[in-house]
């Protein structure tokens, strides 16, 4: 899926739940799209999971994990939801491709699988709305060159200062 049409999706979420400042509930947003959130002991390499079946879909999310990698980890699931769930029934972070099972792992982070690209395109823009980080820029005159002005940025967002810096990056900003 082309990266414009997942930042639209993002974007069309957000509107019809009439979310529109920050940080982004994404738990209250996975919820409303009918999915169920549980926190799960995941082991030590495991973030998240999404588990479909019948139509439910539950989100699990590693409780050991900061609470910036769960939001991310539960947008990232929410992704895989909304991108993929005709694609299969577990995403998990391990590839057992016998019974189809698709990962977020180092490799995820480099892209080398597209599914993973997809989910982390779309966390990132459902956490990080280009209007709204656009928006925050231009509010405190950001200087991309300042790390306590990323950090800050980060914090209003509740997520990563790696996230934030990816997803500036991805939008040119870098």
């Amino acid at each position: 899926m082309y990266i414009k049409r997942i930042e639209n999706l993002a974007c069309s979420i957000l509107q019809k739940l009439d979310i529109g400042e920050i940080p982004i509930p994404v738990e209250l947003i996975a919820e409303r799209r009918g999915l169920q959130i549980r926190p799960y002991d995941l082991g030590t390499n495991v973030s998240g999971v999404l588990f479909l079946r019948e139509g439910v879909g539950i989100i699990g999310y590693n409780p050991n994990d900061s609470y910036v990698r769960q939001r991310f980890t539960i947008a990232h699931e929410l992704g895989h939801y909304e991108l993929h769930r005709a694609e299969g029934e577990l995403f998990v972070d391990k590839v057992d491709q016998a019974k189809q099972v698709y990962m977020r792992n180092e490799d995820s982070a480099s892209g080398e699988f597209k599914q993973e690209r997809e989910a982390n395109a779309f966390a990132a823009a459902i956490l990080m709305p280009e209007n709204l980080l656009f928006s925050e820029l231009k509010k405190i005159q950001f200087d991309l060159n300042d790390e306590a002005a990323l950090k800050e940025l980060a914090k209003q967002f509740n997520v990563s200062l790696p996230a934030i810096t990816y997803r500036l990056s991805n939008l040119g900003l870098f």
